[in-house]
């Protein structure tokens, strides 16, 4: 059964590499980072923050939202000027992802979802591996396709998904090649949704730092 997972979450079960059961190159391909983006677009949805039109991000409601790692996120920009996205996407990657990102793997291990298993590398390097196991990552492939292959009620959490998703790269690790055409086919559609607007700035916004703009 599926878990009411948060975006961000669902994000870093499906950046788990299925065959070396470790998150996939997390700073060559920016998993820390993307998944505090994912924690701010979760946050937007939610209606704890809004964006506006020129893209500065303001706190509309600070309550606790249940959830550590989104608490303290908004502490952590409650207790910064406002900002526009692009910048917040600057100062995260510079500045506390990897806490951020730490609590996101221990919400996941404390809903009994991850495992963490400590081993080393030619008994030297440590490294950790993540099980899942309770399956969840294809239950949320499954809930994907029901939503946007099948017709189904697509809700906002999911189109942001596999948003970052394919701004990874990440779709062709789940999904055929004819169900990632139809899946870009139906994303095209959402093109003037905001979500889609939010995710492209972060996007760009991540490519100009790194071509050192």
């Amino acid at each position: 059964m599926l878990q009411n997972l948060s975006l961000p979450q669902e994000f870093v079960l499906l950046a788990l590499d299925r065959d070396t059961k470790k998150i996939k190159s997390i700073f060559r391909m920016h998993v820390g980072l993307y998944t505090v983006m994912a924690c701010i677009v979760e946050l937007y949805i939610n209606g704890n923050i809004t964006i506006d039109n020129d893209d500065t991000v303001r706190i509309s409601n600070s309550a606790s939202t249940g959830e550590k790692y989104l608490d303290r996120l908004l502490e952590i920009m409650i207790a910064e000027k406002p900002k526009k996205l692009k910048k917040w996407v600057s100062y995260f990657y510079y500045f506390k992802q990897r806490e951020i990102y730490k609590m996101v793997i221990e919400s996941l291990v404390e809903k009994g979802v991850l495992e963490i298993e400590d081993t080393e590398v030619l008994f030297i390097v440590p490294v950790k591996k993540y099980t899942d196991v309770a399956n969840t990552r294809n239950h949320i492939v499954e809930k994907i396709r029901a939503e946007l292959l099948e017709n189904g009620n697509v809700e906002d959490h999911t189109v942001a998904l596999v948003l970052f998703l394919n701004t990874k790269s990440m779709l062709k690790d789940y999904f055929s090649d004819y169900e990632q055409k139809t899946l870009k086919q139906k994303l095209e559609i959402l093109r003037k949704e905001d979500i889609y607007k939010i995710i492209r700035t972060i996007y760009i916004a991540i490519q100009n730092i790194d071509n050192g703009y």
